[in-house]
C-alpha cells in the first residue's frame, strides 16, 4: 500500500507534537515538513517528528492529502499563497493556532472556494505539557481539545475527515465560534506574556533595580520569560482592542482589591483572595482530568477517500459505522 503524504509546516512545538502523533497513530502515512528555521528541521527530524523535511514550500505540498500550518500567524498569508494554486476540494487545509477570524478571512480572500480550510486550536491537556519550550512526546496530544472552525468551502465529509483523525490522534474534536475563540485565547495565551513583561518593567523601573538586580534570579527569570515577540503581542492586542481592555481592566481590578486589602493590613482578606485563586486553579485542573462529556459527533458514511487514505479503509470504516470493514 502506497503511503498518504501529509505535509506539516512549521516545526515548532505544536508542529512537533502533530508529527509525533501522526506517525505513532498511522500507518500509512509519510510526514514531510518544512521551517524556514533549519535548526527547527534538526530538532524535529532528531526526534522523529518528521519522515523527511524538504525547503520548498510548493514541493512540501504538492500531492499530500493534509497540510498542517503550524507557523506565527504572520507566515500564514504567505504560505497560502504560495500553495494556493496546487489545492484541491480533497486537501485538507488545517492552520493550527493563529486567529481563527482573521485566518478564515485570509482562506476565504485566497483560496479556491472549494478548497476544505479550518482554522484550529490544540489545548494541551495541562498534564501532559508542563512547559511549551520542551520537547513533545507522542502523547502530547492525548486529551487535548482540538478547536475547530471550518471554512464555507469546507463540506461536511472533510468536516468528518478532520475530526475523525483528530479522534484517531488522541484529540478530543469540538466546534468553536471563531470570535468566542479568539477572544478566549487573548485571555489564556496572550494575557499571560503580556503580564509577564508589565512584571518586567515594573520591577527594572524601580530605582533601585541597577543595584540590586542580583537579587532576580532563576525564579523571576522563569517568571517574566516568554518566548513571544513584542510586535506578535502587540499584533494581538491590536486586534482585538476591545477585548483586550477588558482582561486588561480584570486583572487590575484584581489586582486593586489586593493592593487594598495590603494597605488596610487585612491578612484574611489577602488570604482569601489567594485561596479562591488556588480553588478555582484545582476545580479546572479536575475538570480537564474528568473530560469534557460531550456526545460522540457521528461519521458519514459517505466520506469519500480521504478517510480511508490517511487512516486505513478498516479504520476509517470503523469510524464512520460500518461495522462489517
Amino acid at each position: 500500500m502506497s503511503k498518504a503524504k501529509v505535509a506539516l509546516i512549521g516545526c515548532n512545538f505544536v508542529g512537533m507534537s502533530l508529527g509525533l502523533a501522526i506517525k505513532q497513530a498511522l500507518e500509512h502515512v509519510e510526514v514531510i515538513g518544512h521551517d524556514k528555521d533549519r535548526e527547527a528541521v534538526r530538532q524535529a527530524e532528531s526526534v522523529r517528528a518528521i519522515d523527511r523535511s524538504d525547503w520548498n514550500l510548493p514541493r512540501t505540498c504538492e500531492g499530500a492529502a493534509a497540510i498542517f500550518i503550524c507557523a506565527e500567524h504572520d507566515e500564514l498569508e504567505t504560505t497560502l499563497r504560495a500553495i494556493a494554486d496546487d489545492l484541491t476540494p480533497s486537501t485538507l487545509v488545517v492552520a493550527v493556532g493563529v486567529r481563527s477570524v482573521a485566518a478564515l478571512e485570509m482562506a476565504q480572500k485566497l483560496l479556491a472556494k472549494d478548497v476544505p480550510f479550518f482554522s484550529t486550536a490544540l489545548v494541551y491537556h495541562p498534564d501532559r505539557v508542563s512547559d511549551g519550550s520542551a520537547l513533545p512526546a507522542p502523547e502530547s496530544i492525548r486529551d487535548a481539545i482540538w478547536a475547530i472552525a471550518p471554512s464555507a468551502g469546507a463540506s461536511t465529509a472533510m468536516v468528518d475527515a478532520l475530526f475523525a483523525l483528530a479522534s484517531q490522534l488522541g484529540a478530543r474534536p469540538m466546534f468553536i465560534d471563531p470570535l468566542e475563540r479568539d477572544g478566549m485565547a487573548l485571555a489564556v495565551e496572550v494575557m499571560p506574556a503580556v503580564l509577564s513583561r508589565i512584571l518586567m518593567l515594573a520591577v527594572s523601573d524601580d530605582a533601585g533595580w541597577r543595584e540590586r538586580m542580583w537579587m532576580a534570579g532563576a525564579s523571576f527569570g522563569q517568571a517574566v520569560h516568554s518566548v513571544r515577540r513584542a510586535a506578535a503581542l502587540a499584533d494581538a492586542l491590536c486586534a482585538q482592542p476591545k477585548v483586550a481592555v477588558h482582561w486588561l481592566n480584570q486583572v487590575m481590578r484584581q489586582c486593586i482589591a489586593l493592593r487594598d486589602a495590603i494597605a488596610q493590613g487585612d491578612s484574611r482578606a489577602i488570604t482569601a483572595i489567594f485561596s479562591q485563586a488556588e480553588a478555582r486553579h484545582q476545580e479546572w485542573l479536575s475538570n480537564w482530568r474528568k473530560g469534557r462529556t460531550e456526545d460522540h459527533i457521528p461519521i458519514e458514511r459517505d466520506h469519500g477517500g480521504l478517510l480511508k487514505l490517511l487512516l486505513g479503509e478498516r479504520l476509517a470504516g470503523r469510524l464512520s459505522g460500518n461495522k462489517t470493514r
